[in-house]
């Protein structure tokens, strides 16, 4: 029997699982991963723990398999971050992660100088936190640090560097840092050469679907893990697209997560002429992949529950207990979930979150429900920028933490009047690592039966067509406070 392992390293947790041959979940653990901010605004991130935390899930899962059978081992990483080294590959700072809002100044600097050939270039907008923007601040505010970098990668390479010695990165997570060609499959040298950055130290970008390396001898001494075999690797977004099986034109995702995520597959090279979509690279070299987000999704029901009612050790479940006889609409109350600004569709770091239409008749769940609705109309919105740029959208996965919510589940078939599925498969992002590690091996050409066979539905979800009526209005007045709020 042969065993393949996913590693996912998130920006809260590091996860990792084992399968088997067919696919089955044989072991999974995790670890929480602490943020630092030593500064308002700042978010980093020790790469020393996220490897120390990786050789721990490593040996764990050691415990539960037979480490000699396994054959390859995949990685998923959160994206946009900036790990810098020196010339002895040596980590010279704490990363800088893709929630860091320092770089404002810098992001001003590159839309100034590239305007919109930025989008047209890289597919996607420029954030603070991306690899690019972090760079160059860097480059202005740490400058003796800055003269020392001999490489730079993302997050999820740095582990692959340490489990192969190999330091390099594949297109998935490359697109991410704002110096990417998309056309060209390569760095944009013209982005490089704009901004005096050293060509050199970007790492030497291989296929997805080609290893970073073979496991070393030290490593597996340290492991147990076999010496000699692959380590593969691709963006936390292209790996939950293949643990969820998004691999045909049509298929979407939402992750109901700290944010919203709604993934969409269809064929490559769109690019959205407003700047409204994050392009990106699917794992699968012919396949492209879309992404509109927004920030504050499940963080704003977390967020309302832990500071402003004060209830952080009461679980969801029952802090949400009664809010389906909260009627739709939640009696004229508005939520606008912009608590960290805001991506799909208006890309507005400066957008604030609200509460519009507050009456003495509210209760505390009727802010609940406007929580939920308020999410599901930004939702909307990303919903409403894929269907005018004609994406196909025929099966929808429903995922995250905010989509065991039954309510929740509910209110988002009937705002974007879709029909949508959870299915029995929780970890995307590391599942999505396993199946990388085999499939790279036996051939990507199996992955649609392999689907058929392992990926399963749990629940169906139908719009319900008298509130899919109520709704239609109560978004158009949604996005009206919107546009008012700008």
């Amino acid at each position: 029997m042969a065993y393949y392992l996913g590693i996912d390293l998130g920006t809260s947790i590091i996860k990792g699982l084992a399968i088997d041959d067919a696919g089955r979940i044989l072991a999974s653990f995790s670890k929480e991963t602490p943020l630092i901010s030593r500064q308002p605004g700042w978010a980093e991130q020790s790469p020393e723990f996220w490897w120390a935390s990786t050789l721990e899930i490593i040996n764990l899962l050691a415990t539960r398999i037979d480490f000699s059978q396994v054959k390859g081992l995949g990685l998923s990483g959160q994206m946009h971050g900036l790990i810098t080294y020196d010339a002895n590959y040596q980590v010279l700072r704490r990363a800088i992660v893709w929630m860091d809002q320092r770089s404002s100044q810098e992001v001003d600097q590159i839309l100034k100088a590239l305007k919109n050939n930025l989008y047209k270039t890289t597919g996607n907008p420029v954030f603070t936190g991306f690899l690019l923007p972090s760079l160059l601040w860097l480059k202005t505010h740490e400058t003796q640090l800055y003269k020392k970098i001999v490489w730079i990668s993302s997050p999820k390479d740095y582990l692959a560097y340490k489990l192969t010695g190999n330091l390099s990165t594949e297109p998935t997570d490359a697109l991410a840092t704002a110096a990417f060609d998309y056309h060209q499959n390569n760095w944009s040298q013209k982005i490089i050469q704009t901004f005096g950055l050293k060509p050199a130290i970007f790492p030497e970008i291989k296929p997805t679907l080609t290893p970073y390396g073979t496991i070393t001898a030290k490593i597996a001494q340290i492991s147990r893990l076999p010496q000699g075999i692959p380590v593969y690797g691709a963006s936390d977004q292209a790996m939950s697209a293949l643990g969820t099986g998004l691999v045909q034109s049509g298929q979407a995702s939402i992750a109901l997560s700290t944010g919203g995520q709604f993934l969409v597959v269809a064929k490559k090279g769109i690019i959205d002429p407003k700047r409204r979509l994050h392009t990106l690279n699917h794992a699968l070299p012919e396949v492209g992949l879309y992404m509109a987000a927004t920030l504050s999704a499940g963080f704003s029901l977390r967020w309302f529950k832990d500071l402003v009612c004060n209830q952080p050790e009461t679980d969801f479940k029952h802090f949400t207990a009664g809010v389906d006889k909260i009627p739709p609409g939640s009696d004229g109350l508005f939520f606008l979930p912009f608590l960290n600004g805001e991506r799909t569709p208006y890309f507005n770091p400066d957008l604030r979150g609200a509460f519009i239409g507050l009456t003495n008749r509210h209760k505390r769940l009727h802010l609940v429900r406007a929580i939920m609705e308020g999410v599901a109309f930004s939702l909307l919105e990303c919903l409403n920028v894929f269907q005018e740029l004609k994406l196909p959208i025929n099966k929808v996965i429903l995922s995250g933490g905010g989509s065991q919510n039954p309510v929740w589940r509910q209110i988002l078939a009937d705002v974007l009047n879709l029909p949508m599925k959870t299915i029995n498969i929780k970890d995307h992002s590391p599942y999505g690592a396993a199946i990388l590690a085999k499939f790279s091996q036996v051939g990507v050409d199996k992955l649609p039966n392999f689907y058929k066979k392992i990926v399963h539905p749990i629940d169906y979800l139908y719009p319900n067509e008298m509130n899919v009526k109520t709704y239609q209005p109560l978004f158009k007045q949604y996005h009206n406070i919107v546009k008012h709020t700008q």
